[in-house]
C-alpha cells in the first residue's frame, strides 16, 4: 500500500470517527434513565449526520463551494441540518408518544452539531483536494522532467557524432579510441542517467570522457583546460546536469574565435557544487547568441527550476571577448 493511499484512509477514519463520536458524546447512548426511544434517536441522528458528512463532502462542496456559490452553500448546509433535526424530532414524537411541539426539542443543539459535521466535511474535502493537487503537480513535473531528460540524450548524440565524423574525415588513428570513449558515455546515459540522482564522482567522469572526446576531435587547434578542485565529490546530484554548459562552450567557442580556448573549473564545498565554464568568443557572434538560446541551456534552466527551486544560481556574462557561465547548486540543507 502506497503512503499516499494510507494517508487517505487514515484521514477518512479520523473524520468519520469524529462525526460519529460528537453526537454520541452530546446525546449518550447508555444511561439507565434514558428511554429506549432516545437511544434510538441518538443512533438515527448519528446516521443522518454521517450521511450529511458525505453529502456535504461529495455533493455540496464540489457543486457549490468550488464554484464560489458561497451563499447557496451556506443555505444548503443550514437546510440540511434543519431537515435532519426535523426527521429526528418526528421520530421522537412518534416513538416517544410526545406532543407535536417536541419535534423542535433540542433543535438548536442539533443544528449546531450539523454545522460542525458539515464544516468537518468541508475541511476533509479541502485537505484531500490539496493532497490530490499536490500529487498531480508532482506527477506533471515528473513527466516534464522526464521529457527534459529525453532531450539531453539526442542533443549529446548530435554533438558526439559530429566528433566521430570529424575524425573519420581525417582518417585519424584516434577514431577507434574515440568510439570506445563514446561507448562509455552512452553507457552512462543509458543506465546511470535513468536514476533520479547520481554521485558527483560519476558526473565528473562523464565530463572527463566528453572532454577527452572533444580533445581527440580538435587536437591542438583548441586549448582546453579542465580543472577539478580538491574536495569531497560524494555529493548526490541530478544526472547530466552539468554537461549542457560544457557542450555550449564547445558549440559556441570553437569555430567563432581565433585561437579558441575553453576553461572549465569544477569545485565543491560542504553544501555546494560550483561549475564555471569560459570560452573565447567574438562580439558579433555574442549578439546572435543572445537571441538564439540553445536547446541545451533552455533545458538546463527549466530542470534547475524544477529540481533546485531557490537552491541554484545560473549566471552568464560576456567580457573582453570571453563568455563566462557559472552554475552553483546547493545539494542539501
Amino acid at each position: 500500500m502506497s503512503r499516499r493511499k494510507l494517508v487517505y484512509i487514515l484521514l477518512h477514519v479520523l473524520f468519520t470517527t469524529l462525526i460519529i463520536l460528537v453526537p454520541i458524546f452530546v446525546m449518550p447512548l447508555k444511561d439507565a434513565k434514558t428511554p429506549n426511544y432516545l437511544q434510538w434517536h441518538t443512533i438515527i441522528f448519528t446516521a443522518l449526520q454521517t450521511a450529511g458528512f458525505y453529502f456535504s463532502a461529495y455533493v455540496l462542496y464540489p457543486r457549490l463551494l468550488l464554484k464560489k456559490r458561497l451563499a447557496a452553500y451556506i443555505l444548503a448546509i443550514l437546510g440540511t441540518g434543519f431537515l435532519f433535526s426535523l426527521i429526528t424530532g418526528c421520530f421522537m414524537v412518534v416513538a416517544g408518544e410526545l406532543p407535536l411541539y417536541a419535534i423542535f426539542a433540542g433543535i438548536v443543539v442539533k443544528i449546531f452539531i450539523g454545522l460542525f459535521v458539515m464544516g468537518t466535511a468541508t475541511s476533509y474535502r479541502f485537505i484531500i483536494d490539496v493532497m490530490q493537487n499536490d500529487r498531480l503537480q508532482k506527477e506533471t513535473l515528473t513527466m516534464e522532467l522526464s521529457f527534459l531528460r529525453s532531450q539531453v540524450s539526442p542533443h549529446f548524440m548530435f554533438n558526439a557524432l559530429n566528433s566521430m565524423v570529424s575524425l573519420a574525415r581525417k582518417k585519424s588513428d584516434l577514431l577507434e579510441p574515440a568510439l570506445l570513449k563514446m561507448s562509455n558515455l552512452m553507457h552512462y546515459m543509458l543506465y546511470d542517467s535513468d536514476d533520479e540522482k547520481v554521485s558527483l564522482n560519476k558526473e565528473v567522469e562523464y565530463i572527463r570522457s566528453y572532454i577527452d572526446l572533444q580533445t581527440m576531435r580538435f587536437g591542438d587547434s583548441v586549448k582546453i583546460l579542465f580543472m577539478v578542485q580538491p574536495g569531497n565529490y560524494s555529493h548526490i546530484i541530478e544526472p547530466m546536469l552539468l554537461i549542457p554548459l560544457i557542450e555550449n562552450a564547445f558549440k559556441h567557442g570553437v569555430n567563432v574565435a581565433d585561437e579558441p580556448e575553453i576553461n572549465i573549473e569544477l569545485a565543491v564545498a560542504e553544501k555546494e557544487v560550483s561549475l564555471t565554464v569560459s570560452n573565447k568568443t567574438i562580439p558579433y557572434k555574442a549578439q546572435v547568441a543572445d537571441k538564439t538560446k540553445g536547446i541545451g541551456l533552455t533545458n538546463l534552466e527549466r530542470r534547475l527550476k524544477i529540481l533546485y527551486p531557490g537552491k541554484h544560481q545560473l549566471a552568464a556574462q560576456r567580457k573582453d571577448n570571453w563568455f563566462h557561465a557559472c552554475l552553483k547548486i546547493v545539494t542539501h540543507d
